[in-house]
């Protein structure tokens, strides 16, 4: 059964839990909304444990099998819980899995989370298939910028509350690109001003310049192609005083992965949506761009230990537009 994520509340209240979930995607935020309602939900049904397995720390199977199989240490219902990550099972770990879910474990629920799901490699495994014959999966996908204006007044209208048209704009103007810094406003709103139709000002007042930029979200913006976001990032990270340096490391490493590219190195291990954008970012600027952002990058270095002259914040501004394709004219190029 295929579930979207905003349709999960209404399937549990009107169906229940179900014996297993599988929730994937590249979208942190929403996935672990999902989770956690789905771990909420089970402890309102007395799932009084929580057994997790992770791969960052390594999956050991044959135990999660024998957890599965054995009776709940104090009697109850519990919670099986596996994140993935980018990792898939291997042979045996899948045949495992797969026994679980044709005879479900009575009072127990699975949940596995993951990355996005590959159409040929994951649809194709038995042990999706055999989720999606007793459970539910949950793909969820980022929210594209000219979504996000629907996601805001989606959740607006969850709790309550309606915006007009400028406020909706300017919330999601100063919530841009962190889906959590826009759900916790949302939710500072309905506090501020219970069932109320929201105004500007009233928004201007309770949210200010909420964006929460990390420098990590220039790359992404960078290999998205989107340049003007990138600058207001760039902007966004000034104003709330990150230390220069710190932000250029990010592009620092970003330049070095595009080089490794160019040069046909492996970038080391990337999410497969970074990968592709890095990669089709690398297209874009072609070998001569790229050895100029490699230039750049040093320049600003050398401008941040003292070494050359120049506002180190003017350099990092010359680098992201190199890298979003829109230099400088060379004589003006920092």
């Amino acid at each position: 059964m295929q579930i979207k994520p905003e349709a999960l509340s209404r399937q549990l209240a009107q169906n229940g839990l179900l014996p297993a979930y599988l929730v994937s995607g590249d979208e942190p935020f929403q996935q672990q909304e999902c989770t956690d309602l789905l771990r909420r939900t089970a402890r309102d049904k007395g799932f009084d444990e929580r057994h997790l397995f992770s791969a960052d720390s390594g999956i050991d199977w044959p135990a999660l099998y024998a957890e599965a199989q054995s009776l709940s240490l104090f009697g109850g219902a519990r919670i099986l819980e596996v994140r993935l990550g980018e990792k898939r099972p291997d042979k045996s770990a899948s045949e495992m899995l797969v026994q679980l879910l044709e005879a479900p474990p009575p009072d127990t629920l699975l949940v596995i989370s993951c990355s996005k799901l590959d159409r040929r490699r994951d649809h194709g495994s038995r042990w999706v298939k055999a989720l999606d014959q007793v459970g539910a999966m949950i793909e969820v996908w980022p929210v594209a910028a000219g979504q996000l204006p629907g996601w805001i007044e989606a959740r607006l209208r969850r709790l309550g509350l309606a915006a007009s048209g400028d406020a909706l704009a300017l919330l999601v103007e100063r919530s841009e690109g962190n889906l959590l810094a826009a759900a916790q406003e949302v939710d500072k709103l309905a506090l501020l001003f219970p069932g109320a139709t929201l105004t500007p000002e009233q928004v201007e007042a309770a949210v200010g310049h909420s964006s929460r930029f990390s420098p990590f979200d220039l790359g992404d913006a960078l290999g998205g192609g989107d340049l003007p976001r990138a600058l207001r990032i760039l902007d966004t990270l000034h104003a709330e005083g990150v230390e220069s340096p710190v932000v250029l490391w990010a592009l620092t490493r970003e330049v070095r992965q595009l080089a490794q590219i160019i040069g046909g190195e492996d970038p080391g291990r990337l999410p497969p949506q970074r990968l592709r954008q890095l990669q089709q970012q690398a297209r874009r600027l072609g070998p001569a761009g790229v050895q100029q952002a490699v230039a750049l990058a040093a320049r600003a270095d050398q401008a941040l230990k003292g070494m050359a002259d120049g506002d180190p914040w003017q350099h990092l501004t010359s680098l992201v537009l190199r890298l979003g394709g829109q230099p400088l004219p060379a004589v003006l190029e920092l």
